[in-house]
């Protein structure tokens, strides 16, 4: 009887697609993983733009009741330099959140303020879906 050495085609084919299978498992985990980093950190702006409009909502609360922030057309750079009213400076704290929105999650994000008498909601999506559905009293 012969004795064989070394390795066989076949021991070598099974080898590759072994390994084959573990990388192809291994990039999809990665992937998985990077998508969940993102997401995570979509979130964590989102929540940090909207605390930062809610606090200026309270600074400015009787344009906030007065429904001042409810239009995103009014959301333009405004010069306060010499002093605003409360309309004015509405608008530039629209256009500081449009920006913020636009800067640190993405082109696809959009927001969106609306004040009651007693109430306000801020919603921030990220291509259609909400992120952030945040209700408070300024």
């Amino acid at each position: 009887m012969r004795r064989t050495r070394g390795s066989s085609l076949v021991e070598c084919l099974v080898a590759i697609a072994v390994f084959a299978v573990g990388s192809a498992a291994n990039a999809t985990w990665m992937m998985q993983s990077m998508a969940t980093h993102a997401r995570a950190s979509r979130l964590v702006a989102a929540v940090s733009i909207a605390g930062s409009l809610e606090a200026r909502l309270r600074l400015n609360r009787d344009a906030a009741l007065a429904g001042r922030y409810g239009d995103a057309a009014r959301a333009r750079s405004v010069d306060c330099a010499a002093g605003c009213d409360a309309a004015a400076i509405a608008a530039l704290d629209l256009h500081a959140f449009q920006q913020a929105l636009a800067t640190y999650i993405g082109p696809a994000a959009s927001g969106a303020v609306r004040c009651g008498e007693r109430a306000c909601a801020i919603r921030i999506a990220w291509r259609g879906q909400a992120i952030v559905d945040r209700r408070f009293r300024p």
